[in-house]
């Protein structure tokens, strides 16, 4: 097995693992960007996402580099360059959208945050609202205290382990 094909499947595999779970963590983002301005340009460029990306796409220029037929220098060549450019393009679309807020891991950035429940928690069991972050619509856990039922309307107050602990909300500010 060629490195090429290596890294299509490795990098190919993490890709697709990423886009089809949803993205639940930022390890892209670092909290000493906040102590060292200019660190978080640099480490973005070695962020995983950034280098998974690579990774996949110079695997996937080189498996189609050799079935183009190109030689050894010629399909390197190719794979890098294809790599460090996709490599370089996610780096920035999401250090850009980082920027601007659009991204992140921290689930305190959805407190305020109102959705619809689809499944109604229950007592000892989380359930399920639907949230609109960055422009899409996230599915997450979540529980409450309050009877809810499919289809209520609820505002995030806080976060446990991962899990919204959400309020039901008839639209009016407290």
């Amino acid at each position: 097995m060629d490195i090429y094909l290596l890294c299509l499947i490795v990098g190919g595999g993490l890709l697709a693992l990423s886009l089809l779970g949803g993205h639940h963590g930022d390890l892209g983002a670092h909290p000493a960007d906040a102590e060292h301005p200019g660190t978080g340009e640099l480490a973005s460029w070695f962020s995983l996402r950034a280098l998974v990306s690579f990774a996949a796409f110079f695997g996937l220029a080189g498996v189609v580099g050799s079935a183009a037929g190109l030689s050894g220098p010629g399909r390197l060549v190719v794979a890098l360059v294809t790599g460090l450019v996709v490599g370089a393009l996610t780096a920035f679309a999401f250090r850009l959208a980082r920027s601007r807020g659009e991204v992140s891991g921290a689930a305190a950035r959805l407190a305020g945050r109102t959705g619809q429940v689809l499944v109604p928690p229950g007592p000892g069991r989380p359930g399920k609202v639907a949230l609109t972050v960055a422009g899409q619509i996230e599915h997450l856990l979540a529980r409450s205290d309050d009877a809810l039922h499919a289809g209520d309307t609820v505002i995030v107050i806080g976060t446990d382990a991962g899990v919204l602990d959400v309020k039901a909300w008839d639209g009016r500010q407290p």
